[in-house]
């Protein structure tokens, strides 16, 4: 299986879907991953398996004081600058507005 360290510096409870690849070409989508980041958690989250081990896209979504957020940003091109940050980093570290900023880094 393949994993993620997701950080959340968004100070928001965040919900992120973490969206797989069939295959090495993002032109297919694979299952998606759900997890639950509090503010300021960490959490190594599994996902695909040794024939699947990419991400296509993330969804991240968060609510506060009445007021939801939700993006998505999904790889259209492989060896892209997105496609890169999510598939060459071990940690993905959301901040910003509704942790729509995503930073990939390797630990």
């Amino acid at each position: 299986m393949a994993s993620k360290k997701l950080v959340n510096q968004s100070g928001l409870t965040l919900t992120v879907l973490l969206i797989t690849r069939v295959g090495s070409d993002p032109n297919q989508s694979g299952p998606i991953v759900a997890a639950a980041l509090p503010p300021g958690g960490r959490q190594t989250v599994e996902y695909g398996n040794p024939q699947n081990p990419f991400l296509n896209g993330l969804v991240t979504s968060s609510s506060s004081d009445g007021a939801f957020s939700n993006g998505s940003q999904i790889v259209t091109t492989r060896g892209s600058s997105w496609d890169n940050v999510l598939n060459t980093h071990d940690t993905l570290t959301f901040s910003g507005a509704g942790g729509l900023n995503v930073v990939g880094s390797n630990t």
